[in-house]
């Protein structure tokens, strides 16, 4: 089939400045894109806007966890683009985080057109639907065309992805764009208007139907107990419970952490695994405020306790994993202070409150002693230092673990954020620059050595880095929380499971031009992390003894809540 080449161009030209002028209209200003030939459109026509943002990334798995970051600390889609074939399918990764996770992120792939797909033309795949349930939604986009009804229709598209990705359930959401050569008119292209932005509003589900019913399900109880995920918001719930205070369990990444809640509960794990405290307090009525904490002793305590449980979730999804019964109810959290909490039995509220600060002043008194690099005793140090209103990206495995039982509550309203979606460590580095990028606040990463190396691509981005970030790396020579299982006393632990790697890491940043640090004392760290770097990516390289951190971890958790 023959198309006029100067038409086609014209078309792919004036195509990608309506996908930029329509992203800009929808406030979108950040856009991350690999190199390509076939994206060529939708690059010229982003890059030369004159209020959008691109920054070009070496590999598109770095890319996706880049914009992740970003968006994980906006709540506004980022844009990532690249070109066709295996390109796209490097964002997988970050998809499937950011889908379990509910952050928004816009996919823009190029594509071949219909006349090269299936017939074993170089760079091409079957993108369509490519990545399943993990998106939002999926577009595929038209040919281009200089035909007036159809610029209406790529901006309805654009904006109605752009509502799907920020809905009660956000996430990300794929546009696929095949574009036919050429991708550069030689003629300026014929004038052309648009229409203004209608916005395609997503309705939200009435309310007070399910709070009556919640109301009625939570009436006829005296030890109510609330369990705070990490999205569960500090002004909401503060107003909810200043009348009627109730212990409420936090999420390692529950933004409660950093406020003054009287009746916040950090110590949790020391508290469930002393029987003789879970034997005098034991609740009749559990409410879970989005997903459940990681920690395993919480969520068996929950599952055996024999307590009602209501699970409040927004974005109306299944976010229960126990096996016990349970009643779910989608409403938004703003909703809360309609719930009418039960009034709480004397003396239940002091008793969960009196047991956290007594654990609290055990470890304050532990943590106080010289103890060598024992990797848990940063993530305490960190919560002491950090300065008010900093951002901390933590990895996953041993370091938000550390984070869940570790870190002491303040009020300096620190935010602190994890891919806990899928729980992976894949994209670690590359997410905490993206977090880092164009804050406004200092930002620091807590990460150990493997969870680095897996990411060490992102170091590219030190040079577009507008920010800074200060990164702790806990070199424990392997993977620390596999210690913690059976398999560590088996003869293929260290091999198979534990996998230490060889890697000097001094080297490994002096080739990215990036400083490093190996401190020699807690004094040294404490000052590193009052005074953060005010630009570029620092590393401070803390080495541990991964055998000796498991013991001491597990002389921490025991101990008690008795006086």
């Amino acid at each position: 089939m023959n198309y006029n080449s100067e038409s086609t161009a014209q078309a792919n030209f004036i195509w990608g400045e309506i996908v930029a002028h329509t992203l800009h209209e929808l406030g979108i200003t950040q856009v991350f894109f690999s190199p390509g030939s076939r994206s060529t459109p939708l690059i010229l026509g982003l890059e030369r806007h004159e209020n959008i943002s691109c920054i070009p990334i070496l590999d598109e798995r770095s890319a996706a966890f880049l914009a992740l970051g970003f968006s994980q600390r906006t709540k506004q889609p980022a844009v990532l683009l690249c070109t066709s074939g295996s390109a796209v399918t490097h964002w997988f990764p970050a998809i499937t985080e950011a889908s379990h996770s509910g952050i928004p992120l816009l996919l823009l792939s190029a594509d071949r057109p219909d006349e090269l797909q299936d017939c074993a033309s170089g760079q091409t795949i079957n993108q369509k639907e490519l990545f399943g349930s993990f998106v939002r939604g999926f577009h595929q986009i038209p040919h281009p065309t200089i035909e007036p009804s159809s610029f209406h229709s790529l901006q309805s598209t654009l904006v109605h992805a752009y509502s799907q990705s920020i809905s009660l359930n956000p996430g990300p959401v794929h546009l696929n764009f095949p574009f036919r050569e050429p991708f550069i008119p030689t003629q300026s292209p014929p004038p052309y208007s648009l229409s203004p932005l209608l916005n395609s509003k997503i309705p939200t589900p009435l309310a007070a139907e399910e709070i009556s019913k919640i109301n009625q399900a939570v009436k006829s109880f005296s030890r109510p107990l609330i369990i705070a995920g990490e999205f569960a918001p500090v002004s909401v719930i503060c107003d909810w419970l200043r009348k009627h205070p109730v212990p409420v369990l936090c999420d390692s990444l529950s933004p409660l952490r950093e406020t003054k809640l009287s009746g916040k509960v950090l110590r949790y794990e020391n508290l469930l695994r002393d029987s003789m405290f879970t034997n005098q307090n034991q609740p009749d009525l559990i409410i879970v405020l989005g997903p459940l904490p990681t920690s395993k002793a919480l969520r068996n305590w929950v599952d055996q306790s024999g307590a009602n449980r209501i699970i409040i979730e927004p974005r109306g999804i299944s976010v229960d994993p126990l096996a016990s019964k349970s009643q779910s109810f989608s409403i938004e959290f703003s909703s809360l202070t309609s719930v009418h909490l039960p009034i709480c039995e004397e003396g239940w509220f002091e008793s969960w409150k009196n047991a956290e600060e007594r654990v609290e002043e055990k470890l304050d008194i532990a943590f106080a002693e010289r103890l060598p690099f024992f990797e848990g005793k940063l993530s305490h140090i960190l919560s002491q230092y950090l300065p008010p209103g900093s951002l901390l990206q933590v990895a996953n495995s041993m370091p938000i673990r550390d984070i869940e039982w570790f870190w002491s509550g303040s009020d300096k309203d620190r935010k602190i954020f994890g891919n806990r979606g899928v729980n992976g460590i894949d994209g670690t580095l590359g997410t905490a620059l993206g977090l880092a990028h164009k804050a406004e606040n200092p930002t620091f990463l807590l990460t150990g050595e493997l969870a680095f190396l897996h990411d060490s691509n992102a170091l590219l981005f030190q040079n577009q880095l507008v920010g800074n970030l200060t990164i702790f790396l806990i070199n424990n020579q392997g993977g620390g929380i596999f210690e913690h299982l059976p398999i560590a006393d088996q003869p293929e632990f260290e091999k198979c499971f534990a996998t230490p790697q060889d890697c000097d890491f001094s080297k490994l940043c002096q080739a990215h031009g990036i400083e490093f640090i190996r401190p020699q004392n807690w004094d040294e760290i404490i000052n590193l992390i009052e005074i953060p770097i005010q630009s570029g990516i620092r590393v401070i390289e803390i080495k541990t003894d991964r055998k000796k951190d498991k013991e001491t971890r597990k002389r921490l958790l025991a101990l008690d809540p008795s006086t």
